[in-house]
């Protein structure tokens, strides 16, 4: 009989405990990645639904296919692209997006000082070419580093870094205005 599977294993060890016939080892995986995968969805389809939806559907496709996986990326990174697949199916599916305005949950961030920029911010970045924005919510929301947000994307690390930087030169580009008509007021 094995012992349970300790919380503090790496998620290579909970692979490869899942992969001998260790269920539970999988269940430590999904409690680990669970709310990353959910904000990654929240950010890409806007809806707390469809979010849950994604992120249930992104574990049971990792359940089912972890037996293919070849450890030639991290856990993290791999589950990851499976739930960018999704969202990007989910959006393309759909084709009208919601805008970063009015997607659910966002209403109380309304009601501070700051909710104009914070809107506008949220604008400029739903904007963005899809690639720049994909780079950008990786990079700045979800923490992840250039090689990771590299093998998620499918693209090399100078590429990654290079759209990065585009994206937050677009950013400053079209929030720069905003700059000015603050010190203006000021």
């Amino acid at each position: 009989m094995q012992a349970d599977p300790d919380p503090r294993d790496s998620d290579d060890v909970l692979v490869a405990r899942f992969l001998r016939g260790d269920e539970p080892a999988f269940d430590l995986l999904v409690a680990r990645h669970r709310i990353a995968v959910y904000r990654l969805g929240f950010r890409f389809l806007g809806s707390h639904e469809e979010a849950d939806d994604l992120a249930q559907e992104a574990f049971m496709r990792a359940y089912r296919s972890l037996r293919g996986f070849r450890g030639e990326a991290s856990f993290r990174t791999w589950i990851t692209r499976i739930a960018i697949n999704l969202a990007l199916k989910a959006r393309r599916a759909r084709r009208a997006t919601v805008a970063l305005d009015d997607a659910p949950g966002l209403q109380s961030e309304a009601a501070g000082p700051d909710a104009a920029l914070k809107r506008q911010v949220r604008q400029a970045v739903g904007n963005l070419p899809p690639r720049q924005r994909q780079i950008l919510l990786l990079k700045v929301y979800e923490g992840m580093k250039f090689t990771e947000i590299a093998q998620i994307a499918g693209i090399s690390i100078g590429t990654a870094k290079a759209t990065f930087f585009q994206a937050v030169r677009s950013l400053r580009g079209r929030l720069a205005p905003l700059d000015h008509s603050q010190e203006e007021g000021a």
